[in-house]
C-alpha cells in the first residue's frame, strides 16, 4: 500500500466519524438549568422572562429564564455549542460514542489492523519471491527484439535502443512496444523518434535523436549520431562482423592507434557504453573491480550471452562516446551558414532599391543597373495594379514579397488576389533581375560571415596544421581525414567562444578505422584497410602495399601524403565553405568501380596472395 493510498483511507475514515457525530446531533437543542439538569428539546423560544420549548410533537412547556444557565443549538451558530453537545454525548455514551467507548470495539480494530499488517507482509514476501524468479529468468534469457537484416540502418538502430529501453523497464515478452518518427528535430538536425512500451498495463515513452554523419560516399563504414542518455557515434561496418573475437581485435587495433597518439583526444569504440545501460548486466559489472571497460569485458566473459547486445541486426556495431566533444564538420557548417545574414541583409536594406545612390554605395557601382531594373519592376507593378486608392507605402510593402523564394501564397501576410496575380507576372518577367539581386545579397552575406568568423577559421586552420604535425612525428597516417572524422575538444561551457583562439581547444580524431602505423620498414609494414572518402582521398587509397611499393617505393611517406592532401581540402573548406577537389572526387569514385577489381586480381595472383588477402580484410594498423 502506498503512502497516498494510506492517506486516502485515513481521510475517508475521519470523514465517516465526523459524519456519524454531526448528523445525529444536527440542530439539536439542549437547555441547561441552574440546578444542573439538562433538557433535550425540539425547539426553544425565549419570551420575556420565560423560555418556551417544545418536547415531542405538539407538547409545549415553559421554564423561567432565571432558572436557565445556557441554551445550546447544534447548527452553524457557534463552535462552542458543538463542544458542549459533543462533551455531553461522550458523557452519556450516546450514538457513535457508545460504540467507540466499548472495549470490544477497540479489540476488533486491533485484530483488523493485525490482520491487515499480516496480509501485507505475506503479499510482500510472495511478490519478492515472484520478482526474484522473474529476474532470474530474465538474466538467463533477456528479452530480445527481432531486427531484420534487410531493415534500413536507421531502423535497426532505433529498434536496438527500443530493446534497451524495454530492458530498463523490466518488460516481459508479452508487453507491447512500438516506435514512431515525430515531427520534431533534435540537435544537429537529427530526427527524433518516440519509443513507446506498455509495461504492467501502463504506457511509458522516451525519445531518441538519430542522424547520419557525413555523406554517402566511398567511406568504408556508415556512421550515425545518436542521443540516448549519452551522445554517441555509432559505426556500422560495410560487411557484418559476426565473430566476437574479430570484433574485439578491431577495437584493440583502434585502441593501439589511440595509445600512440595520446594525449591527443581520440575516440575509440567502447563496449561498456551500451552494456552498462542494461540493468541486469550492470548488476554483474557492479560486483567486479576496475574501470567500466575492464569490468564490462570481465562480465562478458562470465555471461557471454550479452555479447549479442553489441549487435545491430546480424553483425556487431561500434559505439563511441561524443558527450564532451563537437564535430568539426558541424562547426564549419555553422561558420558558413549565411541564411540568417542573407535574411537580415534583405530585410534591412530592401528600401535601397528606391535609392540608387545608396544602393551603389553599399553594393558597388556595378550593381546600379540592378537597382534601376528593380525600380522598373516596381513601376510596372504599379501600372498593372492601376489602383490609386492604395497608399504608396502599402504598394511597396506588397512589392517586397517578390523577393521571397517559392510561391507567393506561402507568405502568411494576405494581400488582395489582384495584387498577388500582378506580382506573380512581374516575378516571372524580371526573374533574371531578381536572381542577380539575390546573388548580390548572398555575396554580401558571405563577406559578412567571413569577417565574423575570421578568428574562428584561423584558429581551426592553426589547430589542423598542429594535428598534421602531431601525426607526422607520431608516425601515424589516419588516411581518412575529413571534417566529420575530426572532433573539437574544448570547455563546453565556453562554446563557441573558445573557438576564437587556438589555445582554447584541440582537434582530435573520431574514426581511425583505416589508420596505419608508418614507423616500420617498407618490407614489414602491415596492410591497413583500403578505403577513403573521395573528396579527401587520393588514388593511392585504392592500392595495397605491394602496388604502392612498385609505384613509389616509400610507402610510409605516401601514407603521410594522403593526410596532407586531405588537410589541404579541409583547410579550403574551412575558409570558403566549399569542397575543393569536386571533379577529382567524381573520378575517384568511378576509378574505384572500374579498376578496383583488376587491381585486387593482380595482387591476389602474386605468390604472397594469401598473406595480402588477410591483411586487406584485417584491421588497420596492427602494431
Amino acid at each position: 500500500m502506498t503512502i497516498k493510498s494510506f492517506a486516502i483511507i485515513l481521510f475517508v475514515l475521519a470523514l465517516a466519524l465526523i459524519s456519524a457525530i454531526i448528523i445525529p446531533n444536527w440542530n439539536r437543542h439542549i437547555i441547561f438549568l441552574s440546578n444542573g439538569d439538562a433538557i433535550e428539546v425540539e425547539k426553544t423560544w425565549p419570551v420575556l422572562d420565560e423560555v418556551f420549548y417544545e418536547k415531542g410533537a405538539g407538547t409545549l412547556f415553559t421554564v423561567k429564564t432565571d432558572q436557565v444557565d445556557e441554551i445550546v443549538n447544534g447548527g452553524f451558530s457557534s463552535i462552542n455549542d458543538w463542544k458542549i453537545i459533543i462533551s455531553r454525548a461522550m458523557e452519556l455514551r450516546e450514538g457513535v460514542f457508545g460504540v467507540l467507548m466499548r472495549k470490544m470495539t477497540w479489540l476488533i480494530c486491533l485484530a483488523a489492523s493485525c490482520l491487515a499488517v499480516a496480509a501485507r507482509f505475506i503479499h510482500y514476501i510472495v511478490s519478492m519471491k515472484t520478482s526474484i524468479k522473474e529476474n532470474d529468468g530474465d538474466a538467463d534469457e533477456p528479452i530480445r527484439l527481432s531486427i531484420s537484416p534487410q531493415s534500413p540502418d536507421s531502423e535497426k538502430i532505433v529498434l536496438f535502443f527500443l530493446n534497451i529501453y524495454l530492458l530498463q523497464l523490466r518488460a516481459k515478452r508479452t508487453d507491447r512496444c512500438h516506435y514512431r518518427l515525430s515531427d520534431a528535430k533534435g540537435p544537429l538536425n537529427t530526427s527524433v523518434y518516440k519509443l513507446n512500451a506498455n509495461v504492467g498495463g501502463h504506457w511509458q515513452s522516451r525519445r531518441i535523436s538519430l542522424g547520419r554523419i557525413g555523406e554517402d560516399s566511398g567511406a568504408r563504414s556508415k556512421c550515425f549520431y545518436a542521443i540516448f542518455d549519452d551522445h554517441l557515434v555509432i559505426k556500422i561496418p560495410p560487411e557484418p562482423i559476426r565473430d566476437f573475437r574479430r570484433y574485439m581485435e578491431s577495437i584493440r587495433a583502434d585502441r593501439r592507434i589511440a595509445d600512440i597518439l595520446a594525449p591527443r583526444e581520440c575516440l575509440v569504440p567502447k563496449v561498456s557504453l551500451v552494456l552498462k545501460k542494461i540493468p541486469m548486466f550492470a548488476r554483474f559489472m557492479d560486483q567486479l573491480t576496475g574501470d567500466d571497460e575492464t569490468r564490462c569485458m570481465e562480465a562478458l566473459n562470465i555471461h557471454p550471452a550479452f555479447q549479442d547486445f553489441l549487435k545491430n541486426g546480424e553483425g556487431f556495431v561500434f559505439y563511441m562516446d561524443l558527450s564532451k566533444y563537437y564535430f568539426l564538420g558541424n562547426i564549419l557548417n555553422e561558420c558558413h551558414d549565411t541564411s540568417d545574414a542573407f535574411s537580415r541583409e534583405m530585410d534591412k536594406y530592401q528600401d535601397m532599391i528606391f535609392m540608387p545612390a545608396a544602393f551603389a554605395d553599399r553594393y558597388g557601382d556595378a550593381a546600379a543597373d540592378i537597382s534601376l531594373n528593380l525600380q522598373n519592376a516596381y513601376h510596372n507593378f504599379e501600372e498593372q495594379l492601376n489602383n490609386n486608392t492604395i497608399p504608396e507605402f502599402q504598394k511597396k510593402i506588397w512589392f517586397t514579397r517578390i523577393f521571397q523564394d517559392g510561391p507567393l501564397a506561402a507568405n502568411p501576410e494576405k494581400i488582395p488576389p489582384d495584387a498577388e496575380a500582378v506580382l506573380s507576372r512581374i516575378k516571372h518577367q524580371y526573374a533574371d533581375t531578381l536572381d542577380a539581386y539575390r546573388k548580390l545579397l548572398r555575396k554580401c552575406a558571405r563577406e559578412q560571415s567571413f569577417k565574423r568568423n575570421l578568428s574562428r577559421t584561423q584558429s581551426i586552420g592553426s589547430r589542423l596544421i598542429e594535428l598534421l604535425a602531431w601525426l607526422f612525428f607520431k608516425n601515424i597516417a589516419i588516411r581518412d581525414l575529413k571534417p566529420d572524422n575530426l572532433l573539437v575538444a574544448g570547455d563546453p561551457s565556453k562554446y563557441p567562444q573558445f573557438l576564437m583562439t587556438a589555445d582554447g581547444f584541440e582537434i582530435g580524431l573520431i574514426d581511425v578505422e583505416i589508420a596505419a602505423y608508418v614507423g616500420t620498414d617498407n618490407h614489414y609494414m602491415d596492410q591497413p584497410k583500403l578505403g577513403g572518402t573521395p573528396f579527401y582521398a587520393t588514388p593511392a587509397h585504392m592500392f595495397v602495399n605491394e602496388v604502392l611499393k612498385e609505384l613509389f617505393d616509400d610507402i610510409p611517406y605516401i601514407y603521410k601524403l594522403q593526410d596532407w592532401y586531405a588537410a589541404v581540402a579541409i583547410l579550403y573548406q574551412a575558409v570558403t565553405g566549399e569542397k575543393l577537389f569536386v571533379s577529382t572526387a567524381r573520378i575517384m569514385a568511378s576509378m574505384t568501380k572500374e579498376y578496383g577489381s583488376s587491381i585486387m586480381s593482380r595482387v591476389l595472383s602474386s605468390p604472397d596472395s594469401s598473406r595480402s588477402q588477410d591483411r586487406v580484410a584485417g584491421s588497420g594498423g596492427n602494431l
